[in-house]
């Protein structure tokens, strides 16, 4: 199972994003910072449109040369580009389904493929969850410990608000709640 975490400004832009591949589909000597994704790669389409494998391969490799990528950077920056698009989309449904319901918790918002959008929204900032399996209270219980951890990044005096955040230590956090309840 692998998770794509954004962090969305109100206006929309991306303040944080993290690719957590799950450690059972990681290879032996491939690390969840390696630079490699094992998110999968969509297949096939019951609507019977173009999936993503129909233009990055079989593989889910792009046609990427060189460049920031670098060699082994072409399957997990289209994968990274696929779960983006995934994200991004469903910022709409989010805001919709956001004004019918007054929770801060919006399950399965949005379904792409095997994919399933999850979110939370607090004072304006959209924390978009893109997952391929059911876990709605291990789902729950990340994006409240991801609050706790984004109101302990807003309290920092040296943040400024509504810019990306780029701290190590917020990363790992992040990383260590999705090992507890993802």
């Amino acid at each position: 199972m692998s998770f794509y975490l954004a962090i969305v400004s109100p206006l929309d832009s991306p303040l944080f994003e993290l690719s957590l591949p799950s450690p059972s589909r990681l290879n032996p000597s491939q690390t969840p910072t390696s630079g490699h994704s094992s998110i999968p790669v969509a297949s096939s389409s019951a609507a019977g449109f173009p999936t993503w494998s129909s233009f990055t391969g079989a593989g889910g490799e792009g046609s990427t040369t060189g460049g920031a990528a670098g060699p082994a950077g072409g399957a997990g920056m289209a994968d990274r580009a696929l779960m983006q698009m995934i994200a991004f989309k469903s910022l709409d449904g989010v805001e919709e389904v956001q004004e019918s319901t007054g929770s801060l918790y919006l399950r399965n918002v949005d379904k792409h493929n095997e994919w399933t959008v999850s979110a939370y929204l607090a004072m304006g900032v959209k924390f978009i969850l893109v997952h391929d399996q059911k876990n709605d209270d291990g789902i729950r219980m990340f994006f409240n410990e991801l609050w706790e951890l984004w109101v302990k990044i807003l309290l920092n005096p040296f943040h400024t608000v509504n810019t990306p955040v780029r701290s190590s230590a917020f990363e790992n956090r992040v990383r260590g709640a999705a090992k507890r309840y993802l």
